[in-house]
């Protein structure tokens, strides 16, 4: 599987040997990052194609908190009115006279996330909140400062033993075919998601609901922990307390009508037009007209209400987004001047110049708080050694990360804020190691301790299959310290099934990957919270299971952890977060080298997105109903 390019190690008493290359302890220099990529095979012209375009916005910083509490959660800073908002300032020769609330026009909107190819169902396609922010409803969301802002539902209330969540929905909430929103829409939207049968694939988001598991099993029955108490109410029962609901279960499923199933088999579900035409949703735009590749026309829904106090007419027209094949197509879209706002995940230096360029448009960052990353192989690596945590340590040591981010990625990202799997600082420890500045000296005395051989070869994959520009120079500093590797790609067709499952599917038992080191992105949180880590990080949650490729066990971090999710709030949850923060830190099972910058291109017409901290389509708290097009 891995190819034979491997590189020499420096000698086992330094770097100064023929041939070799010399790190000294010092910042390195663009002439030495050029040697690097010389030494590499890589080409020089990197670095100057990757120059550094930085921007500057008035956007928020990195999320500050989770849930502001998992009992009393803190509402949104300020109700709406009935009516829309305004924000423009009052006449002073007439204060009596309303001013007119801004509104109006079509926003154009670009998709990064493919197409509609599975369908409307809520809980059978995922990846589609770029289509349901505007058309649909959860309950609420969580934004990355802890804040609630409320959605289908207008308040909530927690029992004194915190297994009791119940939901009052939001006054005149209405189907886009004029049909009430009620509690037993919400009832049939989260029972049905517990069922296969019905084509759920998110049945283990509702988990933690008492009698969850037995629906789950018979797909036959209604959860007993779902009631619906009256017509706008609707309680949850929850088999234990589980501080992670807010955010991770009522923030993250998306209500279904009853109306168009009944009568139906389940096994029917998918096929009906519901789910394969024409949705019906509650949110501030109805679904006109659609191709599952190409586009989404939605118009202004007049019967809009939700739970912000917010009742009428979106303040927008017409909404419509495109949908591309791929990157490329989204990049020329955008410099064509076909949208008003397009958010690109991801970008290299050299589009983040191209986009900066387009006349008309602005750059609005935000902080995701996910990780560029390599993780290890804590399985059944080829050393032992690579179980020493002061190995781990010492990869990262090696590694001078600000010439990386500046000067070979063009700084479109950035140092981890916090070295943890979350960033929240509610939730991290004060006294975690940065892992900066580099520090090669102590890199190799790490090495010396654990008795490291210079000439094992360690295993390293990565993805994607084409090297990114850092990893050559990586590998080059791993080299000057005595670690010597090989490379080798991770195809597309083959990544879930070399980086999360293990080398042998035919042999019972886990045998873990068939690599020491692999390089990949993202792990981490969307909003830099700690909800769910427990799926990256837990040892219940090794693949198939959760996302822990590393097959990391601790069973410290697993108990704070689990203490955490019991407590009823932020400040008595905050202790258990930060020591799970500070065995992380140490433990090192996965190397978070560098801090996810998501990039918005905004038309100067359009107003709304300036009030989110983050605009990645899965992020909450953003108010998409009060967005419109100046002038219109």
């Amino acid at each position: 599987m891995f190819d034979q390019r491997v590189t020499a190690p420096a000698g086992a008493h330094g770097a100064d040997q023929p041939g070799g290359f010399a790190i000294l302890d010092r910042r390195l220099s663009r002439r030495d990052v050029l040697r690097f990529l010389a030494l590499s095979g890589a080409s020089a012209s990197v670095v100057a194609a990757c120059g550094s375009a930085v921007l500057q916005s008035s956007t928020p910083g990195p999320p500050t908190s989770g849930p502001t509490t998992a009992a009393t959660p803190t509402p949104a800073a300020t109700a709406e009115p009935t009516a829309a908002p305004s924000d423009a300032p009052a006449s002073s020769e007439s204060p009596s006279a309303p001013t007119p609330t801004p509104r109006g026009g079509t926003i154009r909107v670009g998709a990064f996330d493919g197409g509609l190819v599975e369908g409307w169902l809520t809980w059978k396609s995922a990846g589609l909140e770029f289509v349901r922010n505007w058309c649909a409803q959860r309950l609420l969301s969580v934004a990355p400062d802890g804040t609630i802002l409320y959605d289908l539902a207008a308040n909530h209330a927690v029992s004194d033993d915190a297994r009791e969540y119940t939901f009052v929905l939001a006054d005149g909430a209405t189907w886009h075919d004029g049909t009430p929103v009620t509690a037993h829409d919400v009832a049939f939207t989260y029972n049905t998601a517990l069922k296969a049968r019905a084509g759920s694939t998110i049945a283990r988001l509702l988990a933690p609901i008492a009698g969850s598991a037995a629906v789950v099993e018979d797909n036959s029955r209604s959860a007993s922990g779902i009631q619906v108490v009256d017509e706008r109410t609707v309680r949850f029962v929850l088999d234990a307390p589980n501080a992670a609901v807010l955010p991770t279960l009522f923030g993250a499923i998306w209500i279904m009508p009853r109306h168009p199933f009944e009568g139906a088999a389940l096994e029917d579900y998918t096929s009906l037009e519901i789910a394969t035409k024409q949705p019906i949703g509650s949110g501030p735009y109805r679904v006109v007209e659609a191709d599952p590749y190409q586009y989404v026309t939605l118009e202004a829904f007049d019967d809009y209400a939700n739970g912000t106090g917010w009742k009428g007419r979106p303040r927008a027209d017409r909404v419509l987004i495109r949908i591309y094949e791929d990157a490329a197509a989204q990049l020329t879209s955008t410099q064509a001047g076909e949208v008003d706002f397009q958010f690109f995940p991801r970008l290299t230096a050299h589009e983040l110049t191209r986009l900066t360029a387009i006349g008309g448009m602005a750059a609005q960052k935000s902080f995701l708080g996910l990780n560029h990353f390599y993780s290890f192989n804590l399985s059944d690596p080829s050393t032992k050694l690579i179980l020493d945590k002061r190995f781990r340590q010492a990869t990262i040591w090696a590694i001078e990360r600000e010439t990386l981010v500046n000067d070979v990625l063009g700084g479109v990202l950035r140092l981890p804020a916090v070295m943890n799997h979350w960033t929240a600082p509610w939730a991290s420890s004060e006294d975690l190691e940065q892992y900066h500045p580099w520090d090669v000296q102590k890199a190799r005395d790490l090495l010396a301790e654990i008795g490291w051989n210079p000439r094992h070869v360690v295993k390293v994959a990565h993805y994607p299959p084409k090297l990114e520009p850092d990893v050559p120079v990586i590998i080059e500093m791993w080299n000057a310290v005595g670690i010597r590797t090989k490379l080798a790609p991770i195809p597309d067709a083959e990544f879930v099934r070399t980086f999360f499952a293990d080398t042998d599917l035919d042999t019972d038992g886990d045998q873990g990957p068939d690599f020491d080191i692999a390089f990949a992105y993202a792990f981490g949180t969307l909003d830099g919270s700690p909800w769910r880590s427990d799926l990256t990080l837990g040892s219940k949650h090794v693949y198939p299971n959760g996302s822990n490729s590393m097959r990391w066990r601790n069973e410290e971090w697993d108990a704070n952890f689990g203490d955490a999710l019991l407590a009823p709030n932020q400040a008595e949850q905050a202790p258990f977060f930060r020591r799970c923060s500070e065995i992380f830190n140490e433990e090192l099972p996965y190397v978070p080298l560098y801090q996810r910058v998501a990039y918005a291109l905004v038309s100067d017409n359009l107003r709304g997105p300036e009030k989110a901290a983050i605009l990645h389509p899965s992020a909450g708290g953003v108010r998409y109903w009060e967005w419109y097009m100046a002038g219109a």
